[in-house]
């Protein structure tokens, strides 16, 4: 089977399943997995005869993707903000939203003076691959990053992606929900979360292919509070977030003025709502008032 048949074959398989561009596109991604080639080179190279190898795994892509998985977890990686992590059902697939909050985050530290010999210490919670915590190294390499995760096999993947990428992060497992509260830790100039919010009666609203292989543990609440989470990370922040130090949420655009409000009534100032690339209320962050000594 030459190279241009092949992508068609898959294309014309995943069309009954999925809209003909995200057809289109997954054929492609597939394709480029198998051959190594980017798409200007296979197009040069249309002719080439597939060998027996690459047939089996062009047949295994298109099996697990006819079966719902998503193609991320499929390929066993993602791209997030130029960087290729290693993904798979033990964490949510990075998503170019989240990759938004970096950039903004990015564009709000690279230029903020800092003192001589002062170590900016930050904290990604519910780290899942680790993607938001390592990138943050990556961007600030002089930066103490920190990360959590209940999930112990989450914490797990995520350090596979820091010893992959080259990123000095520190990971622990903590359980935000129920030690909110614990004096246990260091204090931090920036939190950064993209937490779980959807409550478990939504989930019949949701894609299948994110119900069925996604794990629940970070995309549902525990109750039918989509707000839990957020409070029990203000709560940390209480004890652990030195005043003059900023908070950053990914959140549901339509919770975005909900945890507006909860910073503020936590001492938050300057509280923004951010918008994403698509007009959406994606994005919270705020600054701890007062001065810490």
């Amino acid at each position: 089977m030459h190279i241009r048949e092949a992508y068609q074959d898959i294309r014309t398989a995943l069309s009954g399943l999925y809209e003909s561009r995200e057809a289109a596109v997954m054929a492609d991604m597939v394709m480029e997995e198998i051959t190594g080639w980017n798409r200007s080179a296979r197009l040069v190279h249309f002719d080439h005869e597939m060998n027996e190898e690459q047939l089996t795994t062009m047949e295994n892509c298109k099996k697990e993707l006819l079966n719902g998985r998503p193609i991320q977890y499929v390929l066993g990686h993602a791209w997030f903000c130029d960087m290729r992590f290693r993904v798979d059902e033990r964490a949510l697939i990075p998503r170019p939203e989240t990759a938004e909050l970096i950039h903004l985050i990015k564009s709000l530290y690279q230029d903020m003076p800092v003192r001589n010999h002062y170590t900016i210490r930050a904290l990604d919670i519910g780290t899942g691959t680790g993607c938001i915590a390592i990138s943050l190294k990556k961007y600030f390499p002089e930066w103490e990053v920190w990360s959590l995760d209940k999930s112990q096999a989450a914490l797990e993947l995520a350090k596979q992606n820091a010893v992959l990428l080259d990123a000095a992060v520190h990971f622990e497992a903590y359980d935000i929900l129920n030690d909110s509260r614990s004096t246990n830790w260091k204090s931090f100039d920036l939190i950064v979360s993209n937490p779980p919010y959807i409550p478990a009666a939504e989930s019949r609203q949701m894609a299948k292919h994110v119900l069925e292989h996604e794990p629940h543990l970070a995309l549902f609440t525990t109750n039918e509070n989509p707000l839990e989470f957020y409070e029990a990370i203000l709560d940390f922040g209480d004890l652990h977030l030195l005043r003059g130090g900023m908070m950053f949420f990914e959140t549901h655009m339509d919770y975005a003025e909900d945890v507006a409000k909860l910073m503020e009534e936590h001492d938050f100032t300057e509280v923004t709502i951010h918008k994403d690339m698509q007009g959406k209320d994606r994005m919270v962050y705020g600054t701890r008032g007062g001065s810490s000594l």
